[in-house]
């Protein structure tokens, strides 16, 4: 039986192209580290989201970093970078930080980000951020993480950011292999 021409269109406009599947093969590629490291393999989104990351110093509790916003990570209407995006770098930085004062690895359960100008963060902008733990109680430890337009100076985000945890497992150690990390 054969299809009605609506559903024939329909099959057409959500079907894969030969191009957007190969596009989408390279991002995700490129957005994980080698076979020899699964264990350390990144998600999807936070390989694409940490792109372009340089960490420029780092103490015990301190992390302070370098963001060019990449194209990919801005919002649609606006142009700017995209919500969600300063969002997932609280997350990954601000773990950063915790882990960097010999903490153990925790989960988030906590956020809370304000976004005073992300109009300060367009495509190119080079961003500083900068992370802080605040303290350790038990399981629980706190981060700041605050963004700011390298230029500018004028504040893009900043962010509170909440773990618990106690797990007895430490940090992955690195691999072997030498790869380029953004954290």
């Amino acid at each position: 039986m054969a299809d009605s021409p609506e559903l024939a269109r329909a099959r057409g406009v959500l079907s894969v192209s030969a191009d957007d599947h190969a596009r989408v093969g390279a991002l995700s590629s490129a957005a994980s580290l080698s076979p020899a490291t699964t264990h350390l393999s990144p998600s999807f989104f936070e390989g694409f989201a940490l792109r372009g990351i340089r960490v420029l110093r780092l103490h015990p509790g301190f992390i302070h970093c370098s963001y060019t916003v990449p194209p990919g990570l801005t919002d649609s209407t606006t142009g700017c970078l995209a919500a969600g995006a300063v969002v997932a770098l609280v997350d990954e930085i601000g773990s950063a930080a915790s882990i960097s004062q010999g903490q153990n690895l925790k989960v988030s359960v906590d956020m809370s980000v304000a976004f005073p100008d992300l109009s300060q963060a367009r495509p190119g902008d080079r961003l500083s951020i900068t992370a802080r733990a605040l303290g350790h109680k038990g399981a629980y430890s706190g981060t700041h993480v605050l963004f700011t337009n390298a230029a500018t100076g004028n504040v893009v985000a900043e962010g509170r950011h909440s773990l618990f945890g106690n797990m007895k497992k430490s940090p992955p150690k690195p691999a072997a292999t030498t790869h380029r990390s953004n954290l």
